[in-house]
């Protein structure tokens, strides 16, 4: 999501270092090997049950609120309650909306309101396996994301925190997954395209597998690519624990505005979040 890198997209870009494309960043594991199993114990999760309207669990998540745009330009302004909740029905909902509040954005009077919840005081790990079952939120200027950050954030800042990106979506590009990582001269990762028929906005199952030399990613248990410590080189922080990030983002240097085809309310649901620790070898 790089919602705390303070610079633009093309200023990230400038500087980057490509490690692989999408051609090349494929590989195959079976599921057996991909998916939890038996030897994996839960440290985390959150199966969102409540009455509908309630607020997401206290002790699980904190709301991030702000207008600052995020480094991405990005034009919601994230509020304390009202636009992260649940159904009633076992889900998260992040609503993004158009706004009637008189808050100050970066650009002035804000447009939007959504929701954006951290575990950073709540809950961190190093390593394991990091899930969540998401129905992406469809439209022009939609950008949801379900995401880990370095713990030390406040300490050293970003990048040199680092950010894995399980998973992020743009609400008019109904069958392209984004997974990334970010670190100090690296940003590295590419689309996934998801199967003919299917949709960000159908429900998927995201995750992360995160070990001491590599991290992989899959998409409703198909592995779809990996980096490892070997690839990353002197840019691999990724041995500290990262805290949880859930957000619905409205418009921003990726996606662009919301247009006069975009439905608001919109929702970005989530099922669940999981996360498992490592086996012990």
């Amino acid at each position: 999501m790089s919602a705390y890198r303070g610079l633009s997209m093309q200023q990230i870009l400038g500087v980057v270092l490509t490690i692989c494309l999408v051609s090349s960043c494929q590989f195959h594991l079976t599921r057996s090997e991909a998916v939890p199993g038996s030897a994996h114990t839960p440290t985390f999760t959150d199966e969102f049950d409540g009455p509908a309207g309630s607020s997401p669990d206290p002790a699980h998540w904190t709301p991030d609120v702000g207008g600052t745009g995020w480094g991405n330009e990005e034009l919601q302004y994230y509020t304390r309650s009202g636009n992260a909740y649940l159904d009633g029905a076992g889900h998260l909902v992040l609503e993004a909306d158009r706004s009637d509040q008189d808050l100050e954005c970066w650009y002035g009077t804000c447009e939007y309101v959504s929701g954006k919840l951290t575990s950073k005081y709540k809950f961190s790990q190093r390593y394991g396996v990091f899930e969540a079952r998401i129905k992406g939120a469809v439209g022009t200027g939609m950008w949801g994301a379900f995401w880990l950050v370095g713990i030390d954030l406040d300490e050293v800042g970003f990048p040199e925190a680092g950010e894995i990106d399980v998973v992020e979506t743009i609400g008019h590009r109904l069958r392209d997954i984004e997974q990334h990582v970010q670190a100090p001269r690296l940003r590295w990762g590419a689309e996934y395209v998801l199967p003919p028929g299917q949709s960000l906005g159908d429900w998927h199952t995201y995750s992360v597998r995160w070990s001491p030399e590599l991290i992989e990613w899959q998409v409703d248990g198909r592995p779809t690519r990996r980096i490892t410590k070997e690839e990353a080189g002197r840019s691999w922080v990724f041995d500290h624990p990262f805290f949880i990030l859930l957000n619905l983002a409205v418009g921003g240097d990726w996606p662009g505005a919301p247009d006069e085809s975009t439905a608001f309310p919109n929702r970005m649901l989530v099922d669940y979040v999981r996360v498992y620790a490592l086996p012990i070898a």
